[in-house]
């Protein structure tokens, strides 16, 4: 079989399990509807001036089947106030969908996501602006839908569409939110009108370097260069409908490279298994042989509280960042790290070492023995030292025994008051005061399956995708 045969297999096996049947389609339009008239009902209730859009992937006809979102756009009038706008369009959004099961979501303001006949619905609130005339992040959006499907209208690339959104759900990149710092549903949708189909997207992906950008409009009369520097980021790719944004801004030089290589090795050896991101399941046996490694790994293990998943991620990050930052600043070789929570009560930060304690003292290089810096430095250390002070190549030196040689420890007593000279975000700072802090093998967290599994990933350590792709026989054998 040819290489562009077996890639065309691939793709029809993948659109066989994606592309939404009648039955499918007819359960999306209903749910829609419905949650429009809901929402219709609430407004005319309001009295305010308000208009309902469908939008995102079902108005551009590019979701997939059993992974569909419905957005919903409530067009304000532009002389209500921000505060006002969210306020209002909350209120609205949740009484007209009391009966559902929906939580408070987050963006640029707040948004609602409920759950309606099974299907994930979000009711987003935003000004009728003017094209250009933005007042916040989701009045782009109707423009937006409206860019797409003029473009589908004459290249009917709904399918190809849809199989690079598989692709990059498959490999773990789908999402503009700081959980993934990947590509959005509409940056997909561009990318693919732009190189024209999914194979030809793939091929100028594995051909990119950091700092790509693009300009499909040309807005700025082929002078990429300014973009780049309007720009500074991994990937840009300015917005069709406003040449003052860069849609890739989320995009992470990690989920880029991941792109990158995924898109190489595809190309190389077309295989479904870059589309199928829920199949791997963790076991106990599994953990167990995973959890026989030559390194050690931390868990702080946090109560959270934040109703807001998005903002509880933003915060988890900076005190992963900054937990890290301490750890290496202390003499502790961290591998890497990572953040795991149910975006309900229970959160983590992992961190990997090379050996969770270190040796009992730690030398210290002083200043050139023939500066004013050494009689400072020597009243400084002379009478707690362990070994010195003496002098090496000219410079005076000082062995000192340390506070703490265990990584536990060492963390416990930095977060004994909630972190607050170590960097971590402010919002986590009371749940840090109280957390625990365990090697893997002792944290409670192993008995819950959500955490197990993102557990055995961590502990892998490579990307699902290229796990799946080097257990494969008949990959490895072809490479």
């Amino acid at each position: 079989m040819t290489m562009a045969s077996s890639l065309r297999r691939v793709v029809e096996d993948v659109l066989a399990q994606i592309v939404p049947r009648e039955e499918d389609r007819k359960k999306v339009e209903s749910t829609a509807e419905l949650v429009q008239t809901l929402l219709g009902n609430e407004v005319k209730e309001s009295g305010l001036n308000i208009d309902i859009e469908v939008g995102g992937s079902v108005a551009k006809n590019t979701w997939l089947r059993d992974d569909v979102d419905i957005d919903l756009f409530m067009l304000f009038p532009t002389s209500i106030d921000k505060r006002r706008l969210g306020e209002h369009g909350l209120s609205i959004a949740k009484k007209a969908v009391q009966i559902y099961p929906q939580r408070e979501r987050y963006a640029e303001h707040a948004y609602l996501e409920a759950w309606v006949n099974d299907v994930r619905v979000n009711v987003v609130p935003c000004y009728k602006a003017g094209d250009g005339k933005w007042k916040s992040a989701a009045d782009r959006s109707p423009f937006h839908t409206r860019y797409v499907v003029s473009k589908l209208r004459t290249t009917r690339l709904e399918d190809d569409i849809r199989v690079f959104k598989k692709f990059i759900k498959g490999i773990g990149a789908y999402g503009a939110e700081i959980r993934v710092e990947g590509l959005s549903g509409y940056l997909c949708e561009l990318l693919t009108i732009h190189y024209g189909s999914f194979e030809e997207t793939l091929q100028a992906i594995s051909e990119w370097r950091y700092g790509e950008a693009i300009d499909s409009e040309k807005q700025y009369d082929c002078e990429i260069k300014e973009a780049q520097t309007l720009f500074p980021a991994s990937l840009v790719v300015i917005d069709p409908v406003d040449k003052n944004r860069n849609v890739a801004a989320a995009v992470s030089k990690d989920r880029l490279a991941e792109l990158i290589m995924a898109s190489r090795l595809f190309l190389k050896n077309p295989s479904t298994c870059f589309f199928d991101l829920d199949k791997i399941s963790a076991t106990t046996t599994k953990l167990i042989k995973k959890l026989s490694i030559p390194y050690d790994v931390i868990v702080v293990q946090i109560n959270t509280n934040e109703e807001i998943p998005d903002i509880l991620w933003g915060e988890l990050r900076k005190t992963q960042k900054a937990l890290e930052r301490l750890l290496r600043n202390n003499d502790f070789n961290v591998i890497r790290s990572d953040v795991w929570t149910d975006e309900t009560e229970n959160s983590a930060v992992l961190i990997c070492l090379e050996s969770k304690t270190i040796a009992k003292i730690r030398t210290r290089e002083g200043p050139p023995g023939d500066t004013e810096g050494v009689q400072p430095f020597l009243e400084k250390y002379a009478r707690d030292s362990v070994i010195g002070p003496w002098v090496e190549d000219g410079k005076w030196n000082v062995s000192l025994k340390r506070r703490s040689i265990s990584a536990e420890a060492f963390l416990g007593e930095a977060l004994s008051d909630g972190g607050l000279h170590v960097g971590v975000s402010r919002g986590l700072r009371d749940s840090l005061a109280s957390s625990k802090i365990r090697s893997i093998q002792y944290s409670s967290l192993k008995k819950r399956a959500d955490f197990s599994k993102f557990l055995e990933e961590f502990l892998d350590g490579r990307p699902r995708w290229l796990s799946r792709y080097y257990s494969s026989s008949s990959i490895v054998s072809s490479v």
